[in-house]
């Protein structure tokens, strides 16, 4: 009950000038299972994603999709979400006002979630989650799960490329190790990472 109030305050919010305008800059909350133990966490929404109301939806989306393929899972079963909620005028980053104005919305999403890991694909998702959990523990590339007990209340975090970085390298074997950690990240957190928390 509590995210279908928060996606509906999603979808009507009006914070940001030019922002969240139907089929042109839309916003759409963050999409998957409530009670998944992984959350992605983007930078903002792609356009195609306005139509679907996914993120990650094709494009470089599509390195995404194989790793949760590769970690045997399904795209509905992880939660899926971005630092801001709207796409971006033409495609260009966002401004830091709009990180600043949607993150609280994002904050209550993973509250919601309670994931034991967050993934952030870029460097606007890594800040706002640094901000979030200041004590979180961390992996970067490549990723390595945590050694010891994890706090119940901080999740860990995997700090990953932003997947259309990846596309650009025009790097095969980057590709495949990039995908290969996801894959290896999200197995974690649906299995090793609740077996520690307990």
């Amino acid at each position: 009950m509590r995210k279908l109030a928060l996606d509906d305050e999603i979808k009507r919010c009006r914070r940001c000038d030019g922002m969240n305008i139907a089929g042109v800059t839309a916003s759409a909350p963050g999409y998957g299972c409530l009670t998944s133990p992984v959350a992605l966490v983007g930078q903002s929404l792609c356009e195609k994603c306005m139509k679907t109301q996914i993120p990650f939806t094709e494009g470089s989306g599509g390195l995404i999709d194989e790793g949760i393929r590769g970690a045997g899972q399904q795209k509905k079963n992880l939660f899926i979400s971005n630092a801001v909620h709207c796409h971006p005028p033409k495609n260009r980053a966002s401004q830091q006002h709009e990180i600043v104005n949607c993150s609280p919305y994002l904050h209550r999403e993973l509250e919601i979630v309670r994931p034991r890991l967050v993934i952030t694909l870029g460097r606007d998702a890594e800040r706002v989650l640094r901000f979030f959990y200041p004590r979180a523990r961390i992996s970067g590339h490549p990723f390595e799960a945590p050694r010891g007990r994890l706090s119940k209340d901080v999740p860990f975090i995997y700090n990953a490329k932003h997947p259309s970085w990846i596309l650009r390298q025009h790097d095969d074997e980057l590709e495949d190790e990039y995908v290969s950690n996801l894959a290896a990240a999200i197995r974690w957190s649906f299995g090793d990472a609740r077996r520690k928390a307990e």
